[in-house]
C-alpha cells in the first residue's frame, strides 16, 4: 500500500500535515485512529506518521461488531 503526507504551508508559517493512502481511484485521508475516509489534519509530521502506522498495522480492520439490546 502506498502512503503520503500532504503538507500545506500557510503565509504565516503554520504547517498542516494530512496523512493519506492510495486507493484505486485516488488518495484518501486517514482519521486519528487509522480509519479511512476523513481528511484529518495534524500539526506535526510525527503525528501524521503515527496515523499511517496505525492504518498499516491493521487498526482499520474490523474484527467483529456486537449489539446489545436492552428492554425496559
Amino acid at each position: 500500500m502506498k502512503y503520503r503526507i500532504k503538507i500545506v504551508t500557510f503565509k504565516t508559517g503554520r504547517i498542516i500535515y494530512y496523512p493519506q493512502f492510495k486507493k484505486w481511484i485516488g488518495w484518501t485521508g486517514l482519521a486519528w485512529d487509522g480509519t479511512e475516509g476523513y481528511d484529518g489534519k495534524y500539526h506535526s509530521r510525527e503525528a501524521a506518521l503515527s496515523i499511517i502506522d496505525k492504518h498499516y498495522n491493521g487498526n482499520n480492520s474490523v474484527m467483529s461488531i456486537e449489539f446489545e439490546y436492552i428492554n425496559k
